[in-house]
């Protein structure tokens, strides 16, 4: 078992919490030093003789400086792909999708002051910028996959997938950046689903594949 798995433990080793603590010392301290000094200014340096640890310790948690900013990400991706995975009677690609957001958005909602803090910070840099548009092309991807379902062997049911994908995480972007913008203080799971709603009409989905509505005709 890893060290993201078993941070998910009810009750993990010893030697886990030890570690944990280690990397939950490290965010913080390099939160600390990002909303005063910004993250560029920042050294590796800095942070892990805040932390009390070696550089090479430091290194051993976070491969990359700008690691810092997304201590959570792996594990949000994680849960994320593991509920797009799950099936449910009755249920369609674009219904799964909206489930797993939805749940997602839950969950930051309920570390919303953690999020804003870090998006004050990651908006103030092109490097943070940069990683965190990395990091979305992978749900883009997930999402793309789910659509695409049993027909990802079709070259023509992948680029309508990948379109399609790339529509619902427009709308997340978007979504996520007004509720920043307004300090997180309306409701994302509101939010999200209002902007899935704008979306759902064009996306017409079965268990496991992609099927278009048939055009209507404009009238003359």
């Amino acid at each position: 078992m890893d060290l993201q798995a078993e941070y998910q433990a009810k009750d993990p080793p010893l030697r886990v919490r030890k570690k944990l603590r280690v990397r939950e010392e490290l965010v913080r301290v390099a939160m600390e030093f990002f909303a005063r000094k910004g993250f560029e200014a920042t050294t590796v340096e800095e942070i892990a003789r805040a932390a009390e640890v070696s550089r090479r310790t430091f290194f051993r948690y976070f491969p990359a400086k700008e690691l810092l900013m997304f201590p959570h990400q792996a594990l949000y991706f994680a849960r994320f792909r593991r509920l797009l995975e799950e099936t449910r009677p009755g249920e369609t690609a674009f219904d799964a999708i909206r489930r797993a957001l939805t749940e997602m958005a839950a969950e930051f909602m309920r570390s919303r002051a953690e999020h804003l803090e870090q998006q004050r910070i990651i908006r103030r840099s092109a490097v943070l910028i940069a990683r965190g548009d990395a990091f979305d092309e992978q749900w883009e991807a997930a999402i793309a996959a789910r659509l695409a379902g049993e027909n990802s062997g079709s070259s023509v049911a992948q680029r309508h997938a990948r379109l399609l994908a790339g529509a619902v995480l427009g709308l997340i972007r978007t979504t996520l950046n007004e509720w920043y913008t307004d300090e997180c203080r309306h409701d994302l799971v509101r939010m999200g689903r209002e902007a899935l709603a704008l979306i759902e009409p064009a996306i017409c989905c079965e268990p496991g594949s992609l099927r278009s509505r048939k055009r209507q005709r404009i009238p003359s």
